[in-house]
């Protein structure tokens, strides 16, 4: 999973923690290395949770309309990332589940910045650009 500026929403938090977020997700293709991969996903868990909780804060002090609709989303992807880490944990051939979990949290990952944060972001920025012309 390659990071690419086209993927940047120009709010320089979020961006470093995509960034990061992509780096993780690259540990999901090593098929050959279970616990790699486990490990990977355990830590995606706990990072997601707060890269999340960190827009969502920005969300609120910005009074983004479309908050609700965002939670939503993340509460969504992490309750898909919690059952994807059961299924890998339970599987005894792991290397379907990996492949599995991967093109998952990828096009998740892809849709979600391109569509949802892009859109959060231009709003954001807006906003603070707004707020420093007073």
């Amino acid at each position: 999973m390659i990071w690419t500026k086209s993927l940047e929403t120009g709010v320089p938090k979020i961006d470093e923690q995509h960034k990061e977020l992509f780096r993780q997700a690259d540990n999901l293709v090593d098929k050959n290395n279970a616990a790699k991969v486990d490990a990977t996903l355990t830590f995606l868990k706990g990072y997601v949770a707060k890269h999340f909780s960190d827009e969502e804060i920005l969300h609120r002090v910005s009074a983004y309309p479309k908050a609700e609709l965002h939670k939503k989303l993340h509460e969504e992807f992490s309750a898909a990332l919690r059952s994807l880490l059961s299924q890998f944990q339970q599987a005894t051939n792991k290397q379907p589940v990996i492949l599995s979990i991967n093109s998952a949290v990828v096009a998740w990952l892809r849709e979600h910045i391109m569509k949802h944060d892009k859109e959060f972001a231009v709003y954001y920025l807006a906003k603070q650009q707004a707020g420093a012309k007073k």
